[in-house]
């Protein structure tokens, strides 16, 4: 269904889609999936951005222990630059401070 045809027939009856975070990547490249949903007329919020990295893909891990925290910042602030609508977290705090970021170089008219 996260092909462009499955999200076509995805937004006859749906707003937005939900997909796994790890849908937005193929290793450190995005995939097109936010750009495909948005095509379709699909509103696109990944979940679940959470701070362990044990949660956090590699390069925004920070240190071995799989409980320290990570870099959610910049895992958030990343899918954020590929256009995402919204997303899900654990850490409410990380995660409206990357808005606020998002929302202020939006405001400045910065891409």
């Amino acid at each position: 269904m996260i092909t462009p045809e499955g999200l076509k027939a995805v937004a006859a009856y749906a707003y937005g889609i939900g997909p796994n975070k790890s849908s937005l990547w193929t290793d450190a490249t995005p995939t097109t999936l936010v750009a495909d949903a948005h095509a379709a007329g699909l509103r696109v919020h990944p979940w679940t951005y959470r701070a362990e990295n044990y949660f956090e893909p590699t390069r925004f891990r920070r240190g071995t222990d799989p409980a320290a925290h990570g870099d959610i910042a910049a895992e958030i602030d990343a899918g954020l630059a590929q256009g995402i609508d919204g997303f899900f977290t654990d850490f409410p705090l990380y995660g409206a401070q990357a808005r606020d970021r998002a929302q202020g170089t939006a405001r400045a008219g910065v891409k």
